[in-house]
């Protein structure tokens, strides 16, 4: 199956199931096909990206690292981060274009995943913004 070309209508359809997630603090529980609905939006603004930031926002290191790990693995390529001992909330932060992490702690209440897209061709101008917040296992059974 190929991928639908970019265009003004298919992009802004994309853009509104996406929408639905950013008034939320946490992510809702998705059903299978929800899930897969979800993955393929965010999979087809990546082909249209030229890169990537994907913030976390976790209860744990070791759970925000994870959900790290999955999504820049989806988006960009595999990754093992060797991010130093925290204790508490987490929030990660990865540039897929420079491959560079940042780690803070948090103190806020939300929680899941932020994917920022960034482009440069026009055609694909409507990809351009941040989207989530979705769940942290949304690509672990990939």
């Amino acid at each position: 199956m190929s991928k639908p070309l970019p265009t003004p209508d298919n992009i802004q359809a994309v853009r509104q199931q996406l929408a639905r997630f950013s008034s939320l603090h946490v992510p809702p529980q998705l059903s299978t096909a929800e899930q897969q609905s979800v993955q393929t939006a965010l999979l087809w603004f990546s082909d249209l990206a030229d890169y990537e930031t994907i913030g976390v926002c976790a209860a744990t290191l070791a759970e925000g690292k994870a959900a790290l790990e999955q999504y820049v693995g989806v988006f960009a390529r595999p990754i093992t981060l060797d991010l130093p001992a925290h204790e508490g909330a987490v929030f990660l932060k990865f540039n897929t274009l420079k491959g560079a992490w940042y780690l803070d702690d948090y103190t806020g209440a939300s929680r899941g995943v932020l994917v920022s897209f960034h482009v440069s061709e026009a055609e694909a101008a409507g990809v351009m913004g941040t989207y989530g917040p979705f769940p942290l296992d949304l690509f672990t059974a990939q």
